[in-house]
């Protein structure tokens, strides 16, 4: 199975890592054409990201791996009808179903300034 990094090489989507600051209320974003239809969310015209670029914060780019592959499966749940909350949700989901164990996805959320406590544990 090809990385989230390589589908999005493949897709003609360039992944580029931004000064935090400039990316601090959401560390990630995107605006890519995928399958003929430009999908992003309202953050991607805040921020500015121009069409087929991924963005990533700088301060989570040792993160890449995890990040990446929950925006390319945020992306796709976009491209599947699904609103943008939803969307995250599912790809949130999708990262628990993988990496659950993995102790450097929990040393990730760990250190996320918020908004990522709730994904080792979800209901425990």
């Amino acid at each position: 199975m090809a990385s989230p990094r390589e589908v999005m090489r493949e897709r003609g989507w360039t992944v580029e890592h931004v000064p935090h600051e400039e990316i601090a209320r959401y560390n990630a974003c995107y605006r890519v054409e995928y399958d003929g239809e430009l999908i992003y969310p309202p953050a991607a015209d805040d921020l500015g990201i121009p069409r087929n670029k991924v963005w990533v914060s700088e301060k989570w780019s040792k993160y890449d791996r995890f990040i990446l592959f929950h925006e390319l499966r945020e992306i796709e749940h976009r491209a599947d009808g699904h609103d943008v909350t939803t969307a995250h949700e599912l790809a949130e989901r999708d990262e628990r179903s993988l990496w659950r164990d993995n102790p450097r996805w929990r040393v990730m959320n760990a250190e996320w300034d918020e908004g990522r406590a709730h994904l080792p544990f979800p209901h425990e």
